[in-house]
């Protein structure tokens, strides 16, 4: 696909507030390229989610450890956001659970539905138009698909 926009591309480190560091930055770039507060809102969301897992599981809470994150708008006017992390990498077993798993609604009576962990992939898949894992050598890629025009 023809890259139809100037990229957004930047290296962050890891830390407990990168998500919200990267969540600002493309917030800017989303709006400078006219895109909806809705869609905005959406992305944010999303990125939050991924980023933080690649904090919490890739680098197991490691400070100062790279994150990059890029966007830009394809040929199909489809955003695409890729965040890659240089840590533990998940297996495409693990990826296909926590992305086909089910949203269960915290019941106030059963302390089993109270946890939050593993919602976040389900909230992406929901959000977006499609969600793709990529591991190569080291690295890992979470390539996020969304319309946004």
């Amino acid at each position: 696909m023809d890259l139809v926009t100037e990229r957004f591309s930047k290296q962050y480190s890891s830390s407990p507030d990168v998500s919200r560091d990267i969540a600002d930055d493309m917030q800017q770039y989303l709006r400078s390229n006219q895109v909806s507060q809705e869609v905005i809102d959406q992305v944010e969301l999303c990125l939050v989610e991924v980023v933080n897992n690649a904090y919490e599981h890739a680098y197991q809470y490691s400070d100062k450890l790279p994150i990059e994150c890029s966007c830009f708008f394809n040929s199909d006017n489809e955003l695409v956001f890729e965040v890659s992390d240089y840590g533990k990498s998940m297996t495409k077993d693990e990826f296909n659970r926590v992305v086909n798993g089910e949203f269960i609604e915290p019941d106030p009576e059963d302390p089993e539905t109270w946890t939050t962990s593993g919602r976040g992939f389900i909230i992406v898949v929901q959000l977006t138009d499609d969600l793709e894992y990529i591991q190569s050598g080291n690295k890992n890629t979470f390539k996020i698909l969304k319309r946004a025009k």
